[in-house]
């Protein structure tokens, strides 16, 4: 068998037009293949009011996003809350209580645990579901200390398909509850 003259060029090119290929895919002139969107967050976070008073109950708002192609079939997460001032020396901030969402989810001073996939299984690729918390600084907080705190997702963990996650992630946006003393009436 005989190969042509014009096959063993196209032969001989191929490589270099896939080195080229490469090289400009790499650079950014090539395409998009290398600028994709940075990694959307699982978990989303609102809050109803940022700033409180002492004993006054504020609602954190948590939803999470499968992010994946295939249906999430569980899903445990733990939401804390983190001092940002070391205001735990003088200062107390605490869930208050579960308000809603989740099909089980359990709220003790400084963490709320949830499952999100209990009763209504599964979470679907781009579906997303929310859970709600009240949160509060302690009715004997002393409001001059401008004490604050803030929200973390310390750690969560689902199943889809036969793969399994586990990670940590800040809230998006990031929340601060700021202890404020009552205004004058």
């Amino acid at each position: 068998m005989s190969i042509t003259a014009s096959a063993m060029g196209r032969a001989r090119l191929l490589p270099v037009l896939t080195l080229l290929t490469l090289l400009l895919t790499l650079t950014g002139t090539g395409g998009q293949a290398f600028a994709a969107d940075p990694a959307q967050p699982h978990f989303t976070a609102t809050v109803d009011d940022t700033t409180l008073t002492a004993g006054q109950i504020g609602r954190l708002s948590v939803t999470f996003t499968n992010r994946q192609d295939q249906p999430v079939t569980f899903l445990y997460a733990t939401v804390n809350t983190v001092d940002v001032n070391a205001s735990w020396l003088t200062v107390r901030h605490e869930f208050a209580g579960c308000a809603g969402g989740a099909g089980w989810c359990s709220a003790v001073p400084d963490s709320a645990s949830f499952n999100l996939t209990y009763p209504q299984v599964p979470i679907l690729p781009g579906e997303s579901r929310t859970v709600a918390f009240d949160y509060r600084f302690t009715a004997d907080s002393d409001c001059t200390t401008g004490a604050q705190f803030g929200f973390w997702v310390q750690y969560f963990y689902y199943e889809y398909g036969t793969s399994t996650h586990q990670s940590s992630q800040s809230l998006t946006p990031p929340t601060i509850i700021t202890l404020v003393c009552p205004t004058a009436a």
